[in-house]
């Protein structure tokens, strides 16, 4: 995703949605990273609305733990830590599982064939080593599954955590072995999903979101001890 990609060219009536998913994407994709600051003015140049939608569109994502208050007000991506992505996963396996098993008793043929396009989709952009593209379409495959178990408060409740991980889960990616292995877990989900078997469809979601979960956490964790001694030479 790039600046240019955020300016909104729409009716009134659908500003401030609009706002606030650009707002969601740039963030989900890194153009905002976790910790960045983000300033009302430079927001409104770079979507083209006003500052009251602007003032709208991050309640709405603050609401939704994407930004945060920071001091003096400063509003700012918010960072996840080990352990906020460690729950995070650990609750998506709760939630997840059991949607896919909603998803293979409930969907209709419809359904089945957008998930397997969605895959395809995934697979193609595997073979070219696309991280972004591969972390969206990666997002666009859970949801379809959240969508297809045809439970609201399982959607509204998994749906945000989604995309608190969708920038996380790019670099998880760039973990040795990672993308290979997500790929056997995507086929595994699949194949279950079209042999109509929902235990080993749900079984199969959890390994992947374990692995996943695995993949996240050391990551941080790294990335977490290496801030230390930084902070400590900035403060020195």
């Amino acid at each position: 995703m790039e600046y240019e990609d955020l300016r909104i060219v729409d009716t009134p009536s659908l500003v401030r949605d609009h706002a606030i998913s650009k707002l969601r994407n740039a963030i989900s994709s890194g153009l905002y990273p976790p910790g960045a600051r983000l300033v009302e003015r430079e927001l409104c140049e770079a979507l083209g609305v006003s500052r009251t939608s602007v003032r709208e569109a991050l309640r709405q994502l603050q609401s939704e733990n994407l930004v945060e208050v920071g001091r003096r007000r400063s509003i700012n991506v918010a960072v996840i830590t080990a352990q906020d992505a460690a729950d995070i996963y650990m609750i998506r396996e709760m939630l997840e599982t059991q949607a896919i098993r909603r998803f293979v008793a409930l969907s209709d043929e419809a359904e089945r064939k957008a998930l397997a396009a969605v895959h395809k989709r995934l697979v193609k952009a595997l073979s070219k080593n696309d991280m972004p593209q591969l972390s969206a379409i990666a997002s666009e495959f859970y949801e379809r599954v959240l969508i297809g178990a045809k439970s609201r408060v399982i959607y509204e409740v998994a749906r945000p955590l989604l995309a608190r991980v969708n920038y996380l889960r790019i670099r998880s990616m760039a973990e040795p072995g990672r993308l290979d292995g997500g790929l056997k877990e995507w086929d595994a989900m699949m194949d279950a999903v079209q042999a109509g078997d929902a235990d080993r469809a749900a079984e199969a979601m959890a390994v992947h979101l374990r692995n996943a979960r695995a993949a996240i956490v050391a990551r941080l964790e790294a990335d977490e001890k290496t801030a230390i001694p930084a902070k400590r030479k900035a403060a020195s």
